[in-house]
């Protein structure tokens, strides 16, 4: 045999031998495996509770964990956003979680529920979560009148009864009073803004702003 096989026999075997030390590294050895999970960005979710469905075994070869299936789980929670899981060599598991924000109430048939701007109903309201209520046949219709409900004045919120949407196109606000403002959808909220406070100090009856540059006043029609 020439001296150049030698040669390459010689490589392979190294490669060969390096290959076997590092699979034997990452899934045989004592030197990567899970020893800790850490979780951020969590403020209503409880931790155990997400870990628990994380369903990650401690003591076993992080390059064996599923961060895809791992994430799946956890995104299973409707209070979960968005979720990431990241393996940290050489032997942590990160959980990195956005949670769903709440801007406005809706009741359903089963009780009061936290509403985000997608109109998911995500979980259920607490005594002091106070916000504006929605109604809406559909996430989609519930997130526009939560959207338009979170961009009303500060003046005007004290006024509102409820914020509802059906067809997740336009928006109408009923004041307690029972007047009924087609504010439309979410552009323009500080021209529209601008334009009903002079019209309700100004007129009676049921008010469209939802095109500011051109009102519309429904006068009730008194008998």
């Amino acid at each position: 045999m020439t001296a150049r096989g030698k040669r390459l026999i010689f490589i392979l075997v190294v490669l060969l031998l390096a290959s076997g030390a590092v699979v034997y590294s990452l899934f045989f050895s004592n030197l990567f495996l899970i020893n800790k999970v850490t979780v951020a960005g969590i403020g209503r979710i409880n931790e155990a509770e997400l870990l628990q469905l994380a369903e990650i075994e401690l003591n076993t070869p992080l390059i064996n964990l599923d961060s895809v299936a791992v994430a799946s789980q956890i995104a299973t929670l409707k209070t979960i956003n968005t979720v990431e899981v990241r393996k940290g060599w050489p032997n942590t598991v990160a959980i990195v979680v956005s949670e769903r924000v709440p801007i406005a109430l809706t009741d359903l048939a089963d009780g009061r529920y936290l509403v985000d701007e997608a109109g998911i109903a995500f979980t259920r309201a607490g005594p002091n979560d106070v916000y504006l209520f929605v109604s809406a046949p559909n996430n989609s219709a519930r997130g526009l009148a939560a959207r338009v409900a979170r961009i009303l004045p500060e003046w005007l919120i004290g006024e509102v009864a409820l914020v509802e949407s059906v067809n997740g196109v336009s928006a109408t606000v009923i004041l307690n009073s029972g007047r009924r403002i087609n504010w439309g959808d979410e552009l323009k909220p500080v021209d529209k803004a601008a334009v009903l406070r002079v019209l309700l100090r100004t007129a009676a009856g049921d008010i469209d702003v939802s095109t500011p540059e051109v009102p519309v006043i429904n006068v009730p029609i008194e008998n």
